[in-house]
C-alpha cells in the first residue's frame, strides 16, 4: 500500500503544482486588470491562453494615448506575469493596435494588425465601460493671415467647447459651440457665438483582418457643410506605408449665431481626396501626398510633412490646383497638447477638460477662395490622426 501511495503522490504532485501555478497566474491577471482600472483606464478586459496573457485598455485618464499605453505597460511589467504579454489598445471600444512584450529582450513591438489574442479576450467581461460618459472639451483655436501691408498679421482667436459622448462600440456624439475672443479681419459672423460641429460618428475596422480602418459621420461639419462622410485607411504589411481617403456628400449650412440655416433647395455635392503616406520612424515624421477635390469643386494636389513630438505636432504643407486662378499656396500648422496631461474621471459626472490639441494654422499666400477642406469632428487634426501610429507608440514604450 505504501508503494502505491508513493506512486500516486509522485503522479499527482506535478499536476497539483501545475494547478497551483495556474491559479496563482490567474490571480495575478485579475490583480493586473484591477490595477489598470484603478489607474484610470476604461474598457479593460483580461484573459490568458497557454502561450500568452492578453489585456485590452482604452485611454481615458491620459490625453496622449502613447503615454497611457506606457503607463499600462509599466503596470503589466510589475504584475509578475510569467507569460508573454499582449496589450490591445482600443478607441471607442474598436481595437486599434496590438502591443506585444518580449520578456527575453525587454522590448515592446506594436502593430495595427490583430492576431488570435483579440479572439481570446474580446468576449471577456468589460471593466469600467466608457458607455454614456460625457466630456466637455475646450478647444482653443488660433488662425492667422496676412492680407494687408500695414499690418503683419490678422488673427482669429476662439474658444470652442464641445460636448463629447461615448455611446455604443465605435460611436461618438459631438456638439460644439465656437466663442470668439479676438476677431481681427475674419468677418462679422465670426464675432458672434455660433454653432460649430454637430456630428454622430461610427468607427470600424474590417472583420477580415485586412488592416482597414474607417469612420462614417453624419451631421454638420466644419466650413459650413453638412451631410455624410466616409473616412478610411489601409495599412500595408510594412506599416510605414498606408493609403487613406475621405469622401463626403455635402451641402451648405450657415450658422447665424445659434441658428443653423441649411442651403435653400437641396444641392448636395461630392467631395473627396486620396492620399499616399510614408512614416519615417527615425525622425518621427510623416510625409503625405494627396489628390483632392476641394469644397468649391476645384481640383488639386497637397503635400504635407508633419513632425510628431511627445506633446505637439508641427506640419508644413504646399498646395497647387489645376484651376488657373488657384496659385500655389502653403503654410504651417501646430497642434499642441495643453496641460494637465492626465485627468481622472469621477464616475458618470461630466468631466471638464482642456483639449488634447490646441491648433494654430497659417495661410502663407493669403488664399481665401480655393483649397477649402472640411473636418468631421472637433478632435480631428494632424496630431490626433497619429495617436495610434505603431512606430510612434513603439518609440514611447521603449524609451
Amino acid at each position: 500500500m505504501r508503494k502505491i501511495r508513493k506512486i500516486l503522490l509522485a503522479a499527482l504532485l506535478p499536476a497539483l503544482a501545475s494547478l497551483t501555478s495556474a491559479a496563482q497566474t490567474s490571480v495575478r491577471v485579475e490583480e493586473a486588470a484591477e490595477r489598470l482600472v484603478e489607474a484610470g483606464f476604461s474598457n479593460v478586459r483580461a484573459a490568458e491562453s497557454g502561450e500568452y496573457t492578453v489585456f485590452t485598455v482604452e485611454n481615458d485618464y491620459y490625453k496622449i494615448p502613447a503615454e497611457g499605453f506606457a503607463r499600462a505597460a509599466e503596470i503589466l511589467r510589475e504584475a509578475g506575469l510569467d507569460k508573454p504579454v499582449k496589450l490591445i489598445g482600443t478607441n471607442f471600444r474598436v481595437p486599434e493596435l496590438t502591443m506585444t512584450f518580449d520578456p527575453a529582450s525587454g522590448i515592446w513591438h506594436a502593430t495595427k494588425r490583430l492576431d488570435a489574442s483579440w479572439e481570446t479576450v474580446r468576449r471577456q467581461p468589460l471593466r469600467n465601460s466608457s458607455f454614456g460618459k460625457v466630456d466637455i472639451v475646450v478647444y482653443p483655436q488660433v488662425s492667422l493671415m496676412n492680407l494687408i501691408i500695414t499690418q503683419v498679421y490678422q488673427s482669429l482667436w476662439q474658444l470652442s467647447p464641445a460636448v463629447e459622448v461615448s455611446l455604443w462600440p465605435g460611436s461618438k456624439l459631438s456638439f460644439q459651440v465656437q466663442i470668439p475672443v479676438v476677431n481681427d479681419g475674419y468677418g462679422p459672423l465670426e464675432s458672434r457665438v455660433h454653432f460649430g460641429l454637430l456630428t454622430l460618428s461610427q468607427r470600424f475596422r474590417d472583420p477580415w483582418g485586412l488592416n482597414i480602418f474607417g469612420k462614417v459621420t453624419l451631421g454638420r461639419f466644419s466650413n459650413k457643410r453638412y451631410g455624410a462622410a466616409l473616412e478610411a485607411a489601409y495599412y500595408f504589411p510594412n506599416e510605414r506605408f498606408w493609403v487613406d481617403t475621405k469622401v463626403g456628400l455635402l451641402d451648405l449650412c450657415e450658422s447665424y449665431g445659434l441658428t443653423l440655416v441649411p442651403n435653400e433647395g437641396l444641392d448636395f455635392r461630392f467631395y473627396g481626396n486620396f492620399a499616399a503616406n510614408y512614416y519615417c520612424p527615425m525622425l518621427q515624421t510623416q510625409f503625405t501626398l494627396r489628390a483632392e477635390k476641394f469644397l468649391i469643386g476645384d481640383l488639386g494636389a497637397k503635400f504635407e510633412m508633419i513632425r510628431h513630438f511627445r506633446h505637439c505636432s508641427v506640419g508644413f504643407y504646399a498646395m497647387k490646383g489645376i484651376d488657373k486662378g488657384a496659385h500655389v499656396n502653403g503654410g504651417f500648422r501646430f497642434q499642441v497638447a495643453l496641460p494637465p496631461y492626465a485627468q481622472k474621471r469621477h464616475g458618470y459626472v461630466p468631466r471638464l477638460r482642456t483639449s488634447g490639441q490646441m491648433g494654430i494654422s497659417y495661410n502663407a499666400n493669403n488664399e481665401r477662395y480655393y483649397y477649402k477642406e472640411f473636418r468631421t469632428e472637433a478632435s480631428d487634426n494632424i496630431m490626433s490622426k497619429n495617436y495610434f501610429n505603431p512606430y510612434y507608440i513603439e518609440g514611447i514604450l521603449n524609451r
